[in-house]
Parts: structure tokens; C-alpha cells; sequence
């Protein structure tokens, strides 16, 4: 599964475009998921015996000085190095992909949805349905942001290893 998504910025009049990504694999003879990220925000998984969720942190994001940059978004930079991160999973395990346009949700004073608030979400909704729970979230943007969600996308993507 890959998520990715095209952010546009306007900056001096000129158009740039960045491109992140979050690339998951899920390997069933080994119980493992990989995850790479290209700018991305982290991904959250819930093992079948945890009440709460946790981020899978991107792969370390420092660098030496003179090094090749890591996990930047794609494009950016020819020689960029992906880090990958393996998360073991068992069955009933899920994981909750999504789209900066989540976290960035606005309210009215211009402040952002954020990633505590996701996870809370989700939190508070991890007993219910993948579908429950996806809806939760929409529920919890659309109070946040009002009714219009026209900042950027929203997408995410709920899933359980079976």
C-alpha cells in the first residue's frame, strides 16, 4: 500500500509542488509490516492487546553534516536516503494511514486538527469497527475545522491483519 499525496505551496508567485509518501508492505510469512516514509506523517498501528495507539516513528530523521538527506519528500533531493522501519504484527493488529490534510485541519482561529488529536480520536474509538472508526475521525474533523473541509485532502486508510 502506498499513500502518498502532492502538497502545492505558493511561494513569490511561483508554484512548487512537494510529493510525500508513506510506503507499507505487509509481509504475511513473516507477521511484519515495512514502512518507509518520504516526508510523510507517521503512521499509527494498535496491537489487538493495547486500548491505545501508537505512531510508528519514521526512521531517525537527523543527519551528519555533508551526509545524504533522509526521508525528505520525494524529488526534493536526488541522493535522499529512506530509512525503513519494521513493525511486527499479529493478528487483530491494525494500522491507520492518513493524510497530512488530517493533521492540518484548521479551526477557526487557524490552529491545527494535530497529531494529539488524531490519536485521541482513535483512542477513544479503538473498540469500534475500522469503519466506526474512520467515521470517528471525520466526525472529530468536522467539529474541529466546521462543516467545509477545504484545505487539502482527507484521506486515510484503516486496516486489520488477519
Amino acid at each position: 500500500m502506498i499513500l502518498g499525496e502532492v502538497n502545492q505551496r505558493i511561494r513569490n508567485q511561483n508554484l512548487d509542488t512537494m510529493t510525500t509518501a508513506a510506503v507499507v508492505a505487509y509481509y504475511s510469512q513473516e507477521s511484519v509490516a515495512r514502512v518507509s516514509y518520504a516526508g510523510h506523517p507517521p503512521i499509527l498501528y494498535r496491537r489487538v492487546t493495547d486500548t491505545a495507539w501508537t505512531f510508528a516513528k519514521p526512521p531517525n530523521r537527523e543527519r551528519k553534516k555533508g551526509s545524504h538527506p533522509l526521508n525528505i519528500p520525494l524529488a526534493v533531493a536526488s541522493n535522499t536516503l529512506y530509512g525503513q522501519l519494521t513493525l511486527p504484527l499479529a493478528a487483530g493488529d491494525q494500522l491507520f494511514v492518513y493524510t497530512d490534510g488530517i493533521m492540518d485541519a484548521p479551526d477557526a482561529k487557524g490552529e491545527s486538527f494535530g497529531l494529539a488529536r488524531l490519536k485521541e480520536v482513535l483512542d477513544a474509538n479503538a473498540n469500534g469497527s475500522l469503519c466506526e472508526l474512520k467515521s470517528s475521525v471525520l466526525k472529530a474533523l468536522h467539529q474541529y475545522a466546521g462543516e467545509k473541509l477545504i484545505h487539502d485532502d482527507i484521506t486515510m486508510i484503516a486496516l486489520e491483519i488477519c
